[in-house]
C-alpha cells in the first residue's frame, strides 16, 4: 500500500519525469484536462469559488496543479480542482501543470487528503470517498486511517452514515444537520429515522438534545411525544367517576396504572376550600 501520510508532496517528488525537466512543470489547455474521476466533493461554494478566480486572474497561478496522462492528447486531474475550476471560471485558456503517473487508488487518495486536510469536504462526501477506497480498492479501516491521519473508528462512524436514507444523507450534503445528529438518527428504528431528523430541523435541536431524544424514542418506540391527558385506560375512567361522585367536583386522572397523577378542578375559593375540607376527612 502506498503510504500518503506526507501529504501532496510525497506525489510531487516522485514519479516519471515530466516533459520540462528543469522546473517539472508545463502548460497544457485547460480543455485537454478532464475533471479527477474519484473526486469525492461534488458541492463547491460558488462564491468562495469566484474569489479564487478573481485572484488567479490579479495574480495568476502560483501553485500549478497536478495532472496524470491518459493518451497522447488527455490529462486527467490528479490534485487541485479548485484551481482547475477558478481558472475555467477566470477565462484561462491554459494552466501550469506538473504530470505524474498515478494509479486509479493513488488518484482517490490524494483526492481525499486534499480535500480532507482543507476540511472542505461534508460527512457524506467524505463517507463516500472511505467507502470507495474500502470496497473498489479493498482497503481496510485502519489502512484508510493511516492514509487520512484519522483515527479508525471516526473512519467507521463515517461509513456509518451511508446507512441513512437518501434524503438524510442530503440533509447533512446541505449542512442542515451535522454528523452528530446522524449518528444520533442511526440510533433509533430505521423507519422511524427521517422523521426523527425532520424532527431536529424543526426544533433546531442541538447535538446533546437530539441524543436524549434518540434515547427516548429507543424507549418509547415513537419520535413523538404523547401528551399524558391522551392516554386513556377503561379502568382508570372508572376510578374517576368514582372520584366525582365523591367529591362533587371535576377530577382528572392521567397516565398508567401503576404511574400517573390525579388532577381536581374547581372554579372558585369556595369550591377549593370546600374540597379540602372533604379531602381532610379521608
Amino acid at each position: 500500500m502506498t503510504k500518503l501520510g506526507r501529504g501532496l508532496e510525497a506525489l510531487i517528488d516522485s514519479g516519471p519525469e515530466s516533459i520540462d525537466k528543469t522546473t517539472g512543470i508545463t502548460t497544457i489547455k485547460i480543455d485537454k484536462i478532464a475533471p479527477n474521476r474519484y473526486q469525492p466533493r461534488k458541492k463547491f461554494d460558488k462564491k468562495k469559488l469566484q474569489e479564487l478566480a478573481n485572484s488567479l486572474r490579479e495574480n495568476g497561478i502560483i501553485q500549478p496543479i497536478i495532472v496524470t496522462k491518459r493518451d497522447e492528447t488527455k490529462y486527467e486531474l490528479v490534485a487541485g480542482e479548485r484551481r482547475l475550476e477558478a481558472s475555467r471560471l477566470a477565462g484561462f485558456d491554459s494552466i501550469p501543470v506538473i504530470i505524474r503517473s498515478v494509479s486509479p487508488k493513488e488518484q482517490l487518495q490524494f483526492a481525499i487528503i486534499e480535500n480532507v486536510q482543507r476540511e472542505d469536504l461534508s460527512a457524506i462526501e467524505e463517507a463516500r470517498a472511505y467507502q470507495q477506497l474500502n470496497e473498489e480498492f479493498k482497503l481496510t479501516h485502519s489502512q484508510i486511517s493511516e492514509i487520512v491521519g484519522k483515527d479508525r473508528v471516526t473512519i467507521s462512524n463515517l461509513i456509518r452514515l451511508l446507512k441513512l436514507n437518501d434524503n438524510i444523507q442530503q440533509m447533512i450534503l446541505d449542512e442542515k444537520i451535522s454528523s452528530g445528529h446522524a449518528r444520533a438518527v442511526l440510533q433509533v428504528n430505521e423507519q422511524l429515522q427521517e422523521d426523527f431528523a425532520n424532527l431536529i430541523l424543526k426544533n433546531n435541536l442541538s447535538v446533546r438534545k437530539t441524543e436524549l431524544e434518540a434515547k427516548r424514542i429507543k424507549e418509547t418506540g415513537s419520535v413523538h411525544k404523547q401528551k399524558p391527558e391522551t392516554i386513556v385506560i377503561p379502568k382508570l375512567n372508572e376510578y374517576e367517576k368514582k372520584l366525582i361522585d365523591s367529591y362533587k367536583t371535576k377530577v382528572t386522572i392521567s397516565g398508567k396504572e401503576n404511574k400517573g397523577r390525579i388532577i381536581f378542578h374547581y372554579t372558585s375559593e369556595k369550591e377549593l376550600n370546600k374540597l379540602i375540607k372533604a379531602l381532610e376527612k379521608k
